[in-house]
């Protein structure tokens, strides 16, 4: 299975995130991208994907609550 489109750019905000504001305790996703990564997220846990926790959440983001954002439905922001 090809790498999810919205994990890959969860992936790249948490890396351009400025550690000086402390550890990151959210992901923030507009309504599009929230219900696209737990579609993403489901299929990579219907075929045994690395990814995934017994909970669905991608094993990187353990510790992370992640937020649905219905204004900007197109946002990935780490809080």
């Amino acid at each position: 299975m090809p790498r999810s489109v919205i994990l890959e750019e969860i992936d790249q905000a948490l890396a351009h995130y400025d550690s000086a504001h402390g550890r990151p305790v959210a992901i923030e996703l507009g309504e599009r991208k929230y219900t696209q990564l737990i579609l993403d997220v489901a299929a990579l846990h219907a075929d045994g994907g690395e990814l995934t926790t017994n909970t669905g959440r991608p094993l990187a983001y353990r510790g992370l609550e992640i937020l649905r954002d219905d204004v900007h439905r197109d946002r990935v922001r780490i809080l």
